[in-house]
């Protein structure tokens, strides 16, 4: 880290560091995936949309909408322009004519770099970590995920967590 943050001074409790730690990761991730996109011609929102349509091909708008955490209109037109840009295709399927399947284009996923691109620049970001950081950062993020796994169970079970 280049800069190190006086714990004692911003935080009263681990769990408020750990959220800001969080955040802030998000937001330089976030950033940095916005200025790699602007590279390419895309803005954010239309690169979450691209990473999620590779990752859950022939999904519904709704499904979509609710995978990348934006209203339904919105993301309806982000799919307008990446449709119109001929990175997305809308299918509908001959069993139920009712539903919009969408999903990229074969001739995007041939000449896709873009998700290439967003998972490189954790690795590249990784490589000046050794590998005993590297181990913690894992077994860090393991125990996080498994608390947080857990505590969705608890917030169900238990309104005063609420």
């Amino acid at each position: 880290m280049n800069q190190k943050l006086d714990s004692q001074a911003l935080w009263s409790n681990p769990s408020e560091q750990l959220v800001f730690l969080f955040k802030a990761v998000q937001k330089i991730y976030r950033d940095q995936v916005c200025e790699k996109s602007k590279q390419y011609g895309f803005t954010g929102p239309q690169v979450g949309l691209i990473l999620a349509l590779s990752k859950h091909p022939y999904i519904t708008l709704n499904e979509l909408s609710e995978c990348i955490g934006l209203s339904k209109s919105t993301v309806s037109g982000i799919v307008n322009r990446l449709v119109n840009q001929g990175v997305v295709i809308r299918e509908i399927p001959e069993n139920n004519r009712r539903i919009v399947r969408l999903s990229l284009t074969p001739e995007f996923q041939k000449n896709n770099v873009i998700t290439e691109l967003i998972n490189n620049y954790i690795a590249d970001a990784l490589k000046a970590a050794n590998e005993e950081d590297l181990q913690k950062i894992i077994t860090g993020l393991e125990i996080l995920y498994e608390l947080l796994s857990q505590g969705g169970d608890l917030l169900n079970k238990d309104n005063d967590l609420l």
